[in-house]
């Protein structure tokens, strides 16, 4: 019996796709547990329509973060942390507290996996890339020791 099912299950296949089950797998387990629906053909249609607009959507939000990602090239960003008189860190800058200087200093949100580093120890200017599927950039981060 062809299924489409509506959640991961475990041995039989991943949340939107259609799955080739036994009867008695389906009528006792999956149905009542609401974990599948029959594939009807107007079902099978639906999904493909909504994974065409997912596909759509994601590649859309793809196109937007590259647009971000390449406006940022070789631009500079200004981030204050508590350091000592020798230039070290108390707290390391990782790519959370990056991600929000941009978004305050450029205003454009960028995801953290975006953001290509390592946690910064030392104050002074550092480069970090910022990379997406289709695009990538440099960022100059200074850290200024707060006062």
């Amino acid at each position: 019996m062809k299924v489409i099912l509506l959640k991961d299950v475990r041995g039989v296949g991943l949340h939107g796709t259609i799955q080739n089950v036994s009867d008695g797998l389906a009528m006792n387990k999956l149905f009542p547990q609401k974990l599948a629906e029959p594939a009807t053909d107007e079902k099978i249609a639906q999904l493909e329509k909504n994974k065409t607009a997912r596909e759509a959507e994601v590649v859309k939000q793809e196109a937007q973060l590259a647009n971000k990602i390449k406006s940022l090239h070789t631009k500079k960003i200004t981030i204050e942390a508590k350091a000592t008189e020798k230039g070290g860190l108390f707290k390391a800058v990782g790519a959370k507290e990056v991600g929000k200087a941009i978004l305050t200093q450029h205003s454009l949100e960028i995801p953290e996996d975006s953001i290509v580093m390592d946690p910064l120890k030392t104050t002074g200017e550092h480069a970090i890339k910022l990379e997406s599927k289709t695009a990538k950039a440099e960022l100059a981060v200074e850290i200024k020791p707060s006062i």
